[in-house]
């Protein structure tokens, strides 16, 4: 049996470091390949994304999330360039500095296939 190519690859993340405080709206850009409006985008605090702290209680209501992520409109978005914008808010956490987050892809919603995940995101 071959192996499954996964649909959607994470590149890069600019900035490198994506550092998002709490109750900023942060901009940030995934490059990579396979964007399109039917991906779900998380934070996880383990590489193969199977914790999702962006909605900790698993809730189909964004506004219940405690980071918030969304696409930015006021900036161009193509298949190979996402261009995101990430809120976390008060009661994200708890986290200490050890903890390491890593930007995270599942297809289709939260409950999809999980595609890729790339570390150097930062809560403050």
């Amino acid at each position: 049996m071959g192996t499954v190519n996964p649909r959607v690859e994470i590149d890069r993340l600019e900035p490198e470091i994506v550092v998002a405080p709490l109750l900023v709206r942060t901009p940030f850009r995934i490059i990579g390949s396979g964007f399109n409006s039917k991906i779900y985008i998380y934070i996880s605090t383990q590489s193969n994304g199977s914790d999702d702290v962006s909605n900790p209680n698993g809730s189909d209501e964004k506004e219940k999330y405690k980071i918030k992520i969304d696409t930015d409109d006021s900036a161009t978005s193509t298949d190979k360039v996402l261009s995101l914008v990430v809120k976390p808010e008060l009661d994200a956490g708890p986290f200490d500095e050890t903890t390491e987050f890593w930007i995270a892809i599942k297809l289709e919603d939260r409950n999809g296939k999980f595609e890729a995940a790339r570390k150097t995101f930062k809560l403050v």
